[in-house]
């Protein structure tokens, strides 16, 4: 690439004068600029893929700063001094899979998180599709892992104890010229070695999905696309690697790394001061920070925020399918980072539309606005025009974690002998966790091994986890003889979802030791339902204050100083 020409462009189309220098893994570039939007650009048009260069985007937004991540409140000394053969940096998808793989292992392993629960981030708040690959054009680690992880769902959440359906996907085409371009398909499923697709005519989907029968032409059936709960799936994890001897600290954040000789020496915490053998970063979008930190930072991260909109399950006029409109001309211009987005069915019943994409500053910005709700609606109920606003019952924002190359980073550092770095994992990431954290634990074995550790296999690992008790799935026998046994399993707390009171206090006492309202509402979907947890989020708070013996102004909602009470009414 000819990054003068390059550099020449950008002050024409945006006024900006950057300054490019190279290594041999990437191109860094500096400058000032008073647009967010056309930073992230500006670091798209040096990314050059013949060369195989990671983009270092370090164009300052002018009359910004950076905020400062979100720290857990607490402070003590429960890690210093400790010293573990791993230490995983992040409890999103990625990195709980990945501990869950290296418990396979007689290893020390320590899991950081800086959060008050795994799947904080965007690890929870996605749409749970198990993606197919189909949007995948080109080879490369998404489109390798993905398709592998894909066809492993069925025994990953088998083991688990996690419900997974594979209902598949259907890509509606509205004219004859779309369902003519979308033959393309075929011979893309082909080529990436996805089973099953196929175009479908009128006639056929209209019988599938009868809320498009009035502008379908025919569609692209993929039935290799599943749904799975991606919190539930996230926890699931890191359950199961606690079970077989890791260990999972919460409210646990990376200050800082000590380094010498090439070598991360020590890992600075809110927790107290540790050292690890081996150092595994995936820590979302705040990968790139961690990597500088350890003296390594070769690539960026740029935010991009996605709406999510969660419709009633119950409400008249939804579709009973995924479905999304096939892509036009000109959709694919103007969604070239995003697949579009579309209608979703969760593991768990609902609807869920979207999500959007924005790059955003801030890479904790989970907010949302009634611009983002019309913007998603709009674009997804052409698919479903009998959809209604009054069905939405919650909407939430997530911020995936891509860099300038739009692709995974899943490698042993080449300048940091004990760092192996699992960045950049947006979506889809969900459906190649399954895939890649066991390359990832063998590279970290392999680490290891070159540093003279002797690592054995762990002869009493367990890959099963118990699934928990739902008792609205049980058949009326099956619930009587719960009930006959634990009465609290017939107390119904939250009404919406059918959650007893025995689920709720199993939920409490999970293995990761999380009891916070939020964290019950991930594990049995307790406040999930159209009334948001109107009706039981007090007896929620309630039952957590009463099952760990403290106060109802102690029970937090999630993080550090959330609390949601603040005394008793006579008190005040």
């Amino acid at each position: 690439m000819n990054y003068k020409k390059v550099v020449d462009t950008v002050y024409k189309q945006y006024g900006v004068k950057v300054s490019v220098d190279t290594d041999d893994r990437s191109v860094i570039i500096s400058g000032e600029c008073d647009n967010w939007q056309n930073i992230v650009i500006i670091g798209k048009m040096f990314v050059d893929k013949k060369s195989g260069k990671h983009v270092v985007n370090n164009i300052r937004l002018i009359g910004a700063t950076e905020k400062y991540p979100i720290l857990p409140t607490v402070k003590d000394k429960k890690l210093d001094g400790t010293d573990w053969d791993v230490v995983v940096i992040g409890g999103g998808i990625s990195g709980c899979a990945v501990a869950r793989e290296l418990s396979k292992y007689n290893l020390k392993i320590l899991l950081c998180e800086k959060h008050s629960d795994v799947a904080h981030g965007a690890s929870g708040a996605n749409d749970g599709m198990v993606h197919a690959g189909i949007d995948l054009k080109r080879k490369c680690l998404k489109l390798h892992y993905v398709v592998r992880g894909n066809s492993m769902y069925e025994q990953v959440c088998r083991d688990l104890g996690v419900e997974f359906k594979r209902e598949g996907q259907y890509v509606v085409f509205t004219s004859r010229f779309i369902k003519f371009l979308g033959r393309s398909y075929l011979t893309r499923a082909k080529k990436h070695g996805i089973a099953g697709v196929r175009i479908i005519g009128k006639k056929e989907i209209c019988a599938i999905e009868p809320r498009v029968k009035d502008f379908a032409v025919g569609a692209l059936k993929i039935p290799t696309t599943g749904s799975v709960s991606p919190y539930k799936l996230t926890i699931a994890y890191a359950e199961n690697a606690v079970q077989n001897g890791a260990v999972v600290s919460l409210d646990t954040a990376v200050l800082s790394m000590e380094h010498t000789d090439d070598k991360i020496t020590s890992i600075v915490t809110n927790r107290g001061t540790l050292s690890a053998k081996c150092v595994i970063n995936c820590a979302g979008v705040f990968a790139d920070k961690i990597a500088e930190m350890a003296g390594d930072k070769y690539f960026s991260i740029h935010p991009r925020k996605g709406i999510d909109l969660l419709l009633d399950p119950k409400a008249n006029g939804l579709p009973t399918n995924a479905i999304s409109l096939a892509p036009t001309l000109k959709t694919l211009k103007n969604n070239k980072n995003t697949k579009g987005g579309g209608i979703v069915k969760t593991v768990d019943g609902n609807i869920l539309l979207g999500p959007n994409a924005h790059e955003v500053f801030d890479r904790e910005d989970t907010s949302t606005e009634m611009s983002d709700i019309n913007e998603v609606f709009n674009k997804q109920s052409p698919c479903c025009p009998s959809m209604q606003r009054s069905s939405i019952i919650a909407y939430f924002a997530g911020v995936r974690a891509p860099s300038y190359e739009e692709d995974f980073i899943i490698e042993r550092s080449s300048k940091v002998k004990n760092l192996i770095h699992v960045a950049a994992i947006q979506s889809p990431g969900l459906t190649a966790a399954p895939a890649f954290s066991i390359d990832v634990a063998e590279k970290a074995v392999e680490l290891l091994r070159s540093q003279g550790v002797t690592v054995d296999k762990n002869g009493n690992f367990n890959p099963v986890r118990q699934s928990p008790v739902c008792a609205k799935e049980l058949s009326n026998e099956q619930r009587d003889e719960l009930i006959k046994s634990n009465p609290d399993f017939g107390k119904i707390i939250c009404r919406c979802e059918e959650v007893s009171l025995g689920e709720i206090k199993q939920a409490i006492h999970n293995p990761l030791g999380v009891a916070t309202v939020d964290g019950v509402k991930r594990r049995v979907r307790a406040g999930m339902g159209r009334c948001q947890g109107g009706f039981c989020m007090p007896l929620v708070i309630k039952t957590i204050a009463e099952e760990k013996n403290v106060s109802y102004s102690e029970v937090l909602k999630g993080d550090g100083g959330s609390y949601i009470a603040v005394g008793e009414i006579k008190q005040i």
